[in-house]
């Protein structure tokens, strides 16, 4: 596989989880740098309980624990449109220029695509454990959902979606 000396990862991270963290690592057999978009920074719900400054503090935290903080990241807040268009106009406004694409998201990887830009499917980690959606569920019935986290976040997740 050819290798890139950019590439952007969009995500939510509602909450960071470890098949993010598998995504970021495995993005950087691919790409010298990243760019980490994270989206819906303009959405506060019942799935996008955390704000994107809370976001990009888990992101901060896991780039200085995971050791990543000699790999070039640039963190993007994205915001929501819901139009294809307007949302691929809004990013590539937002976002410095990148060579690729990464992620596993379809709906993101369809519109750069669409739009003529490489896009590199990294598979879903453990797609059945490590999911937000059900992740939060977890939260919400007061499960165990600790070990599909970053342990060292753990304690900035409780604390912000008041567990």
């Amino acid at each position: 596989m050819e290798h890139f000396k950019k590439g952007l990862l969009v995500g939510r991270f509602q909450p960071f989880h470890n098949g993010h963290l598998y995504l970021i690592k495995k993005a950087f057999t691919f790409v010298d740098a990243l760019i980490i978009g994270i989206g819906s920074v303009n959405t506060h719900d019942k799935n996008n309980p955390l704000s994107y400054e809370d976001r990009e503090t888990l992101m901060r935290q896991v780039i200085t624990r995971e050791k990543l903080d000699g790999k070039k990241i640039h963190i993007v807040p994205l915001r929501d449109y819901f139009n294809d268009e307007l949302w691929l106009k809004h990013a590539l406004a937002t976002v410095p220029l990148f060579d690729v694409v990464i992620g596993n998201n379809e709906w993101t990887n369809g519109i750069f695509q669409k739009a003529g830009y490489t896009v590199i499917r990294i598979p879903y980690y453990k797609r059945y454990i490590y999911e937000g959606e059900r992740i939060r569920k977890i939260m919400e019935r007061r499960g165990k959902w600790e070990s599909r986290v970053p342990s060292y976040l753990v304690p900035f997740i409780q604390e912000k979606m008041l567990l």
